[in-house]
């Protein structure tokens, strides 16, 4: 009932009070802020924003508390949110009578209801535009859409079979007419923005998994389309009211695809590449999400569906779909949308379950419904030959229920459609399937597990097996266009020849941000309409200085450029994965320090991290390219002068066989200094086993010093016959100079590595090396050591600034740990 009315309701009954009634009215009555304040006996909850922000904390704060508690279950904020709810709604805390008067009496509500309804509208408008469905359905193959389809009809007809025939046993709002019908059907649908969701707090977004998960609901969130006009249509008294109600939506998406989109295109043309776009457009997106939704509920629809439209004609991605998510995502998502489930967790009462032989047949029905889509999902997907355990995980996450679920129950119970006990039992059964589904695909997926360090088949090539007459394989990741040139001049380094052509495969590195899915595609220069999140200006000048070095080179270089969307925590997974296919000796990547000035901070440690895991877990030899300013390569006048420090070890052997092979180019200039360590090695195994073989009897201490003994002499003859069939190799190569020195010291081996020319273009060193770790004098920083680490000790030391004023371009390579 209206306030207005309400009031002059009850002027009409009750007579007219005194003053100092009329006092104590004023210090009740629902405005914004109390009046006189506590000391003048006025309480704060009688006004509605004190309420609404006691509200407001107190249900984040449960929440909160409610998500610490289940997080190492690996519950989502969503589920959290709706439980604090529940604990303050008359199912828990509200059955104290005193406590939901004071903290939920209903005039107050209105407020609640109103935030968390704009929670919902923001938070829909922010997945349509991280949603770019023309890019995800040219991606989806027949396994995705074989798999959607099983997933969604499977379950629907299961499901209309059962409601049909237990007609009788259903709560009263299941038995009209046309509702078991709209119920099975959201019931049997998969939505793509509740499966990214959960994808992405489970970090599975890049794994084949979750690439899988994304492609197979694509079928049902394009049926949700027909279920949402025909529910709207429902809604409406008559037929006439229903066509006139679809027809003003369908011209408000005409209106925005014609009108709308081209002014949002022209915005973004007029972007600088690499900017952000002006703040009053986003202001305008912003406020434009609200019109939407105002417009949508003017003419008879939802009042979510506006800023639905909406979204969907922004492109995703940068410049502006990013910028959209980057300023209204963290304060929608922690403060607005937790509203939406603390209101839908507050109307879920649990006494309303009071006939339970409807209930529980009610409950069997569902959980039918959900083991029929997992069942549809896993036979499909095992007639493909995916594996048991692959399949049986797919079936579980397309089960996954969230934030599109919880709204269409809460409408429908507004709209009367279902009655409070229909509505419970299904919000309970999609919150109990949710609890279940998240731990279980966490325990038995393991992407992590293929790339881990122990794992015997991860190590498949390195530089030093690579054949001199087989194609040279290099997988190159770039950041920016900074690194482009002194990527070109190390491949072309590389010698190229007609029987050892180098391959090389560009992956242009992009955050994903302003999207829900990952992205990992070609580059189509000539397709940048269909493709428009696969091309950016950034882009095309990365791919295009690749092609142009590739056509000039001076010998045979097959470029394959990508564009990579993803999150930098799981980016490593889909590089490693590719590594393992193309049977990939060497990854190149850049170092993060020089990405610092461009890309801040925040994405510097992101990209060190991102580099770390690459050490980690790749199948092959990592480098990390430290560019200094590197002159750009002309072909008709190449030449490159490129210094190794080998002292020993797998990574220095990968460094000197990288040498080897850039020593067959004429215009290579190398001077490989051989730095050997004269240490007593009776002392080195106790230094190593100190601390080690306490509690170990005599005999097993002897047994684990032969067993070091022995490692280090193979790993020393092994060296000493990499270098020796260099330096034979070489012997008549005016290109190649060899110095060899012995150090008892570290400060010895500083001082070699300094007396080094500062002419150098590049200079290669293996990450570690734990002979020189083992010394006795050496000191270091704390500080430099940890912020070095991806470069090893020497590494570390060549790029700071007391070495040639900080100017060297270094490449630190680190061999996988794996056995070949």
């Amino acid at each position: 009932m209206d306030h207005t009315s309400s009031t002059n309701a009850t002027s009409l009954i009750l007579p007219k009070p005194s003053q100092e009634a009329d006092s104590k009215f004023i210090c009740g009555s629902p405005e914004f802020d109390s009046p006189k304040g506590i000391f003048s006996g006025c309480n704060p909850l009688d006004s509605i924003f004190p309420t609404f922000i006691l509200q407001l904390l107190a249900g984040i704060v449960v929440s909160r508390v409610i998500y610490l508690v289940l997080r190492p279950l690996r519950q989502s904020k969503i589920l959290c949110s709706v439980l604090g709810g529940i604990c303050l709604g008359p199912s828990v805390m509200g059955l104290n009578l005193k406590f939901r008067e004071a903290l939920f009496p209903p005039i107050e509500m209105g407020l609640l209801s109103t935030f968390s309804i704009l929670g919902v509208m923001y938070t829909l408008f922010i997945v349509s535009v991280k949603t770019d469905y023309k890019t995800l359905i040219s991606r989806a193959g027949r396994v995705s859409w074989v798999i959607g389809f099983a997933g969604t009809f499977f379950p629907w007809i299961t499901l209309m079979c059962l409601f049909y025939s237990y007609h009788d046993y259903l709560p009263p709002s299941l038995q009209l007419k046309f509702i078991p019908f709209f119920v099975a059907s959201i019931l049997s649908l998969t939505y793509f923005a509740v499966v990214a969701f959960a994808l992405d707090e489970l970090n599975l977004l890049t794994s084949e998994l979750g690439q899988l998960s994304l492609s197979s609901s694509l079928m049902s969130d394009l049926l949700q389309w027909f279920f949402v006009i025909t529910v709207a249509s429902f809604k409406h008294g008559n037929t006439t009211q229903a066509v006139a109600a679809f027809a003003s939506v369908f011209i408000i998406i005409l209106v925005c695809i014609y009108g709308i989109r081209p002014a949002v295109i022209s915005i973004i043309k007029k972007t600088t590449p690499g900017k952000a776009v002006d703040e009053f457009y986003v202001v305008l997106m912003l406020l434009g999400a609200l019109v939407m939704g105002f417009v949508t509920d003017f003419v008879g629809s939802s009042i979510a569906y506006g800023p639905i439209i909406l979204g969907f004609i922004i492109p995703g991605g940068p410049p502006l779909g990013s910028i959209l998510v980057e300023k209204a995502e963290c304060f929608v998502l922690e403060i607005l949308l937790p509203l939406f489930f603390i209101r839908v967790g507050y109307e879920l009462d649990v006494s309303s379950l009071r006939n339970w032989k409807t209930s529980v047949v009610l409950m069997c029905i569902i959980f039918v419904g959900y083991f029929a889509k997992f069942l549809g999902v896993f036979v499909s997907s095992l007639s493909f030959k995916l594996r048991p355990r692959t399949a049986f995980l797919l079936g579980l996450i397309m089960n996954n229920k969230g934030i599109i679920e919880f709204v269409i129950y809460y409408r429908w119970k507004k709209y009367g459609l279902l009655d409070e006990q229909t509505f419970a039992v299904m919000m309970l059964c999609s919150l109990a399937i949710t609890t279940f589904v998240a731990p279980l695909t966490e325990r038995l997926y393991k992407p992590q597990v293929r790339l881990a360090p122990n794992n015997r088949r991860r190590c498949m090539l390195t530089i030093q097996t690579t054949p001199c007459t087989s194609q040279f394989h290099v997988i190159t990741c770039v950041h920016n266009e900074e690194n482009v040139n002194s990527i070109i001049s190390l491949l072309e380094a590389s010698n190229p020849t007609a029987i050892s052509p180098v391959c090389v495969y560009v992956f242009h590195l992009e955050e994903l941000r302003g999207n829900s899915a990952p992205l990992l595609a070609p580059y189509i220069a000539k397709k940048k309409k269909i493709f428009r999140r696969t091309n950016s200006p950034i882009s095309d000048h990365i791919f295009t200085a690749f092609e142009n070095y590739s056509g000039n080179s001076n010998g045979p270089v097959i470029v394959r450029p990508f564009t990579m969307i993803a999150p930098y925590k799981s980016m490593h997974e889909s590089i490693c994965k590719i590594a393992q296919e193309k049977l990939t000796p060497l990854i190149i990547v850049p170092y993060h320090e020089n990405l610092r000035h461009i890309h801040g901070n925040r994405v510097a440690s992101l990209i060190r991290a991102f580099n770390t895991n690459l050490q980690t877990y790749a199948p092959c030899t990592v480098g990390i390219l430290v560019d200094r300013g590197s002159r750009q390569m002309n072909s008709c006048s190449f030449s490159y002068n490129v210094g190794v420090i080998f002292i020993g070890g797998e990574d220095d052997r990968e460094a000197l066989a990288y040498a080897e092979r850039m020593s067959g180019h004429a215009d290579v200039s190398l001077t490989v200094l051989r730095v050997s360590l004269r240490i007593k090695k009776q002392d080195e195994l106790d230094r190593t086993n100190k601390g080690k073989n306490k509690g170990r009897s005599k005999e097993a201490e002897k047994e684990k010093e032969k067993e070091e003994e022995e490692a280090m002499e193979m790993e020393m003859l092994m060296d000493d016959a990499l270098y020796d069939e260099f330096k034979v190799k070489n012997i008549s190569n005016a290109c190649v100079v060899c110095r060899e020195i012995v150090a008892e010291s570290y400060e010895q081996v500083m001082d070699a590595i300094q007396s080094l020319e500062a002419n150098y273009d590049l200079v290669m060193v293996g990450q570690s090396r734990y002979q020189v770790m083992e010394l006795n004098d050496i000191e270091m920083p704390s500080s430099r050591s940890k912020n070095n680490e991806p470069l090893g000790l020497i590494g570390g030391e060549l790029v700071s600034s007391e070495f040639y004023q900080g100017w060297l371009s270094l490449l630190v390579l680190h061999r996988c740990r794996g056995p070949c």
